[in-house]
């Protein structure tokens, strides 16, 4: 049975253009430095990383995640909303937390961050670069931007922050 779903007031309706601007830029970033680390280490698995990461993300997730948000059709903190609305057809809210898209994304986003690491420390093991180092300290400043004060604050903003099972800003 689907937990009724509870919205804040306090939420923001749409996120600036500039929050979603900022969080696009991150996420790009993240799959480029991720995908020139594991290209340095194969081009085949550069290949593979890049053709995952857009899949996934901007793909599979907005259609299993994003269709079953308050934020479908409208500007959420990174847009994907908007994007979701565009390409996909709406389903109910109330199975947000229940779907196989909140399971999923924690590996997908896991994923997008562990394996260039990996590519990374064999890189660094073989051959320590400036390249190599620069890489390591653009995903790691990232992953820990994004997965902490990053999330923080797009939760803190949203709508959703006392129903969605994933939000870092749930009030007790």
């Amino acid at each position: 049975m689907n937990k009724p779903v509870q919205l804040c007031d306090s939420g923001v309706e749409s996120y600036s253009v500039r929050s979603v601007v900022f969080a696009n830029l991150m996420m790009t970033a993240l799959i480029a430095a991720g995908t020139i680390a594991c290209w340095l280490l194969s081009p085949v698995l550069g290949g593979l990383y890049v053709t995952f990461s857009v899949l996934m993300v901007y793909v599979v997730l907005r259609r299993l995640v994003c269709t079953r948000c308050y934020y479908y059709g409208k500007r959420c903190g990174a847009g994907w909303g908007l994007l979701a609305s565009a390409w996909f057809r709406r389903r109910s809210i109330e199975e947000f937390n229940e779907n196989a898209g909140t399971r999923l994304a924690p590996m997908v986003y896991g994923l997008v961050m562990l394996v260039p690491l990996i590519a990374l420390a064999v890189l660094l093991v073989r051959d320590a670069t400036t390249l190599h180092l620069i890489l390591l300290a653009v995903i790691l400043a990232i992953g820990f931007y994004s997965s902490g004060p990053g999330r923080k604050k797009s939760c803190f903003s949203c709508k959703m922050r006392l129903f969605c099972k994933g939000s870092m800003a749930r009030e007790l």
